[in-house]
């Protein structure tokens, strides 16, 4: 006799857990609860429920990161996870996950949907994949979701004239200016010759096109805004991912981040610094470029020094930055 099935509800709503774990029962399985992302995966790893789901939206850990836990563990080799969400396009957030993503339920649910999801995902296999969000032809999308490559889809159009600045591969470099011109003419430099980019930024995408002539090189907006290519400012575990993604699956790259003040306004300096560590860790791995634009008056001697530790310093009228190696 089969043994009933367990279902895992990881939701920081305490109305949330309460009806759909009832909801759970009345469908003849088992419910189990956790209050936040970090309990739901001590939880999961645990109990090994038959499926999960589990909010995006928590203040301890969101729904991403524990996904990514849960896959890096090899939880989501025999557990089905569907994710709970009240927004309207999943954006950016999804990337690297898709194939452990067996759905999602929009909040807010009714109870005969959530009971049917709940069926079909136990009782007849994987429940049907909503559709990903709309994907713009050789853009940010189409980058994170090839192999590692060399093929230079999405590159603007390569300029004849010889490049202004030679940006060492493996080298982060942090641009200490009041507005991000500098940074820009630096990256827009190296993605018209022939080097993908991916731009990070407060400023609205349309505008950097039109200002800076950038075609298809994939910009992420730093909003509260939903957007097909925008990102959560408070979802920094994201944003670092999708950086890193991007670094590991395209050969010789630039990525530039314009708008540090504005994540450590969200997330604080300490977190902010943890991940820049990490994308310069990867950028000094895959040979990558990195290009953070900083006003140095936003931060005190302390945060600044550590934000300069292991990076190269660009200051001044006429910036020098040494040939490539």
């Amino acid at each position: 006799m089969n043994s009933i099935k367990k279902v895992l509800v990881v939701d920081d709503n305490p109305s949330i857990q309460e009806i759909v774990s009832e909801l759970i029962s009345r469908a003849g399985f088992t419910p189990l609860t956790a209050s936040g992302g970090k309990e739901g995966l001590d939880i999961a790893i645990t109990e090994r429920p038959d499926l999960i789901l589990l909010d995006i939206n928590m203040p301890d850990m969101d729904g991403w990161t524990v996904l990514r836990k849960l896959k890096e563990g090899g939880i989501t080799d025999s557990t089905k996870v569907m994710m709970l969400t009240a927004t309207t396009e999943i954006g950016t957030d999804i990337f690297g996950l898709q194939d452990v993503v067996a759905g999602y339920i929009r909040k807010p649910f009714n109870n005969k949907e959530l009971s049917e999801r709940l069926r079909a995902a136990l009782e007849e296999g994987p429940a049907e994949k909503e559709p990903e969000p709309a994907k713009e032809p050789g853009g940010l999308f189409a980058f994170l979701s090839k192999k590692r490559s060399t093929s230079l889809e999405g590159v603007e159009k390569a300029r004849r004239s010889a490049k202004k600045y030679e940006l060492r591969r493996g080298i982060s470099y942090l641009v200490k200016e009041q507005k991000p011109d500098r940074s820009f003419d630096i990256f827009v430099d190296q993605v018209t010759h022939n080097i993908p980019g991916l731009c990070i930024t407060r400023q609205y995408p349309a505008t950097v096109r039109q200002e800076w002539g950038l075609e298809k090189t994939p910009i992420i907006w730093l909003s509260n805004q939903l957007g097909k290519v925008y990102v959560n400012p408070s979802n920094i575990g994201i944003l670092g991912d999708t950086i890193i993604r991007f670094i590991e699956k395209t050969d010789d790259s630039v990525v530039m981040i314009d708008g540090i003040e504005f994540l450590i306004v969200n997330n604080g300096f300490d977190k902010v610094l943890k991940m820049i560590h990490r994308v310069t860790e990867v950028v000094m791995e895959y040979r990558s470029r990195l290009i953070i634009s900083i006003d140095p008056r936003a931060l005190d001697t302390r945060e600044l020094a550590l934000l300069e530790r292991n990076m190269e310093i660009i200051e001044g009228e006429l910036p020098t930055i040494r040939a490539a190696r």
